[in-house]
């Protein structure tokens, strides 16, 4: 029996006891049956008046209590209890409690107002809304880009913000029309790991990106230009000089006139070459990837290399990714390997060029490995860079068409020396996704 029922039980038996020996009493001093029935119903009545009062005080301030600490376990601090009395034990009792709410809210407070104050002098704009998507704090950055007036407690879309999220209400994410290609925009939720059941926060940061931009695409430029006027200046001046030739000549020759349009023709050839493989690392499609034997890919890729290379061939014939784009990368690594072993050759460096391609499947990871025995990465640092190059002939574009295809299949390429003198190594692996 709980202490409450015993506690009903035991105002029931007083109740009954003062009725019984009112009942005695009055049976004693012979009281008429109507005089002892009135009394014994006043009584009664007053009896369980008294009763119910008392059980109903010693319930409501334990009542009071429970419900003070479930507000606090809730994460709500701004609420006080209204004391029963000014001494007793449930007194002492509820003042603990309000001095440890009052202490958890001092403390949630001075985090909140570091907080703040940390983020007011950011220059990344930021604000938080509150699980009914109302603003409940923006810096001085986020006011002064969208200049309005975004007021504590307004909505989101009072202010201009959109939210999206995934059909199933379960993520969502804050968009605005001010802050477009030129900012980086970011949106996630958060809840107060320090108190229990505490409700959603919705965080918004956007932050200037537009120099970074401008600085990254000058970059490109300069390297673009660079590198077109290096490969046109090469084809041209030939070219120029050629055809100079044989228009100073009062005749012309048939053999040096053919021989001059052989060798414009191969510069012709060249420039096109370059500009399709840029146009190929500029303009990927969307990776279509299925299960295909890599080995067709390799004897593909085999064609541009010489007759003698030996080509070894390691692991899985079954391969998961987009057949096109792999056959590309293929062509290009085996193409970089003939060009280094052609450049070794005529630096007095004579031997014959060894391909080793590996393929297997580690976890969920499709991996290919591609190496050779040549003199490996000249420059690793700079290997990947585009249009860089340490060939003679090089164009710089190949590995970074690696690379990107590589991304797009949501993985990652890697270039290593195998020791000195032992060759390059290419690590390429990609998720497997069905």
């Amino acid at each position: 029996m709980s202490r409450e029922h015993k506690l009903i039980a035991l105002l029931s038996t007083i109740v009954i006891l003062v009725l019984g020996l009112s009942c005695a009493l009055v049976a004693a001093l012979q009281w008429s049956p109507l005089a002892i029935a009135t009394l014994l119903f006043v009584l009664s009545l007053l009896l369980s008046l008294i009763a119910v009062k008392l059980y109903q005080f010693w319930r409501s301030s334990l009542m009071d209590l429970t419900s003070f600490t479930q507000i606090l376990n809730e994460g709500i601090g701004n609420v006080a209890p209204v004391y029963a009395n000014e001494d007793g034990l449930i007194s002492e009792l509820q003042q603990e409690i309000a001095k440890l709410a009052l202490k958890q809210g001092s403390n949630a407070q001075s985090s909140l107002v570091a907080l703040s104050s940390i983020m007011d002098s950011w220059p990344i704009a930021i604000c938080i809304f509150d699980q009914d998507w109302h603003l409940s704090y923006r810096n001085p950055a986020m006011y002064q880009q969208l200049k309005l007036p975004m007021l504590i407690g307004s909505s989101a879309s009072d202010n201009g913000f959109e939210v999206t999220d995934n059909g199933q209400g379960l993520q969502h994410s804050l968009k605005h029309s001010y802050f477009g290609k030129k900012w980086l925009v970011q949106s996630a939720s958060y809840q107060d790991q320090s108190q229990q059941k505490s409700p959603r926060q919705w965080l918004f940061c956007a932050s200037d990106i537009s120099q970074s931009l401008h600085q990254h695409e000058s970059i490109i430029q300069q390297n673009l230009i660079r590198v077109f006027s290096h490969e046109l200046r090469n084809s041209l001046t030939p070219m120029a000089s050629m055809t100079d030739t044989l228009l100073c000549s009062d005749s012309l020759d048939v053999t040096q006139t053919r021989m001059v349009l052989n060798r414009i023709n191969k510069r012709s050839i060249h420039l096109l070459e370059f500009i399709g493989r840029y146009a190929d690392i500029s303009q990927l499609a969307p990776t279509h990837s299925t299960w295909f034997d890599i080995t067709l890919l390799v004897d593909e890729a085999k064609t541009v290399l010489a007759q003698d290379t030996i080509v070894a061939f390691h692991g899985d014939k079954q391969c998961f990714g987009d057949v096109a784009q792999l056959s590309m990368v293929l062509t290009n690594l085996f193409t970089n390997a003939q060009q280094a072993q052609e450049q070794a050759n005529e630096d007095d460096v004579q031997q014959d060029l060894k391909i080793s391609v590996r393929v297997y499947v580690q976890g969920q990871q499709q991996c290919v490995e591609v190496s050779d025995n040549g003199m490996g990465f000249a420059n690793l640092d700079n290997a990947l860079t585009p249009f860089y190059s340490t060939k003679v002939n090089g164009s710089g574009i190949g590995l970074a068409l690696c690379r990107e295809i590589i991304h797009q299949h949501s993985g990652e390429l890697t270039l290593a020396n195998e020791g000195h003198n032992h060759g390059a190594l290419v690590n390429m692996s990609w998720p497997i996704v069905n």
